[in-house]
């Protein structure tokens, strides 16, 4: 294997730098409040007093309040563009999850989390970097998501074993402190960088038209108008369901896998490896929708998470555990990226921003209800695991059948205008004269 000419490399990092600044932008904001709450969790609760149920309400409450935040920050950034959005969730965002770091009191504690959490959520999460960068490469959506979202990936391999040396070493509160230098620091670049969006290209003229009401090429004229189309109900139905699904399955996977017989400390190694196998599997996405489409490759990864959650409810032996890991973590990196290309191609890039940001908060809530949910269905069936892992099964099952509804939709508008262009072309021509 011959490596590329360094001239390559570096015209082929001029060329996608914003995107791959964003993407470590996107480390950062994961880095600390999803991946890195996870680990400081346990030590705020042994070292403060605090419940369980306390410490992680300020993890739950980040994310419903930062679905409501993201349908602001989405507005924003189709209105006043990227500058206002990344600055706001960059300072603010930082200020107040510094104040949590240094609160003695669970509720100031859940409170500042919270805000600080949502403001992150809202001005750096994937619902804002995937439709910058639609916008700053529009021809070439699919090359931008799939640089983007590998960078991204990194973000889970990086924090989480930087989380857990630096509690270990200083204790959660410096911890937390020292992670959100980092993630400033390393978010800054983007900040500077990605200062405006480039206008909205005209359409190419083998675009065809979009689906819904009063759309135009380059999309709808509002959420109202999206709302109202067929296509982008399911497709929200679909997002709701897949978070719903993952969520549960992620939260639940590590509790499943002791119930089956396998070791704690097995069970946690083979989390960090799912986190690790969502890299390569992000990298696939272009191959992937070159090959087959935007929504039959995402058709497969539901496919094969459904077999995966089918492989963790069939663990008798341990084989099935690790075939689980294995498929979750090469299809965990891939359904958000894919779900992102398939909204730039489903909204268009007039209200992307707004859009992405209300499929992104209704995601977000079914991704917190999820877990609770199982839990509770865990509680019910007096800790039987297997009842649980039928409902996520049922789950992917029903957003595999989603998104077969969504491409027979998104398919009848293009068979009809083929059809009634056809038809113009066979429809006898007017006569200027007719003796009869």
């Amino acid at each position: 294997m011959t490596l590329p000419p360094p001239r390559d490399v570096a015209r082929w990092l001029w060329t996608w730098r914003q995107i791959i600044l964003l993407g470590i932008l996107t480390c950062g904001a994961y880095g600390l409040v999803l991946y890195g709450f996870g680990i400081i969790a346990g030590p705020i609760q042994q070292d403060e007093g605090w419940s369980s149920a306390a410490v992680n309400a300020a993890f739950m409450g980040s994310y419903l309040l930062g679905a409501a935040a993201s349908l602001v920050s989405g507005r924003v950034l189709d209105a006043l563009g990227p500058r206002p959005v990344l600055w706001t969730g960059l300072i603010v965002g930082t200020i107040f999850l510094m104040a949590a770091s240094y609160s003695e009191n669970i509720w100031l504690f859940i409170v500042f989390w919270t805000i600080g959490g949502a403001v992150t959520i809202a001005g750096l999460f994937y619902n804002v970097t995937m439709p910058i960068a639609a916008r700053l490469f529009p021809r070439r959506q699919t090359a931008a998501m799939t640089v983007l979202v590998t960078t991204g990936g990194f973000s889970s391999v990086i924090f989480m074993p930087l989380t857990g040396l630096f509690t270990d070493e200083f204790g959660w509160r410096w911890a937390v402190r020292i992670l959100l230098v980092v993630a400033a620091a390393i978010s800054l670049p983007a900040v500077l960088s990605v200062r405006r969006l480039p206008p909205i290209p005209p359409p190419e003229p083998s675009e065809s038209p979009g689906v819904g009401p009063r759309r135009d090429q380059h999309g709808f004229s509002g959420v109202g108008d999206a709302l109202r189309s067929r296509e982008v109900q399911v497709m929200l139905a679909m997002v709701i369901a897949s978070s719903f699904g993952l969520g549960a399955l992620l939260n639940h996977f590590v509790p499943a896998s002791t119930a089956a017989g396998m070791s704690i400390t097995a069970a946690g190694a083979l989390t960090g490896l799912r986190g690790f196998l969502s890299i390569p599997g992000r990298a696939l996405i272009g191959p992937m929708s070159s090959l087959l489409g935007l929504r039959p490759a995402l058709g497969v990864g539901y496919g094969v998470m459904l077999l995966g959650t089918l492989a963790l409810l069939a663990a008798g032996p341990i084989f099935w555990i690790y075939l689980s890991a294995i498929i979750a973590g090469l299809v965990w990196g891939q359904t958000m990226p894919l779900q992102g290309l398939i909204a730039s191609d489903v909204f268009g890039l007039r209200r992307l921003g707004t859009l992405m940001a209300l499929q992104t908060a209704m995601g977000n809530v079914a991704l917190a209800i999820g877990p609770f949910a199982a839990g509770v269905l865990l509680g019910l069936v007096d800790d039987n695991y297997r009842p649980v892992l039928v409902a996520i099964a049922g789950v992917n099952a029903l957003t595999l059948a989603l998104l077969i509804l969504m491409a027979r939709i998104h398919r009848k508008p293009l068979a009809q205008l083929a059809a009634s262009l056809i038809a113009g072309r066979r429809a006898p021509q007017k006569r200027e004269y007719d003796p009869g």
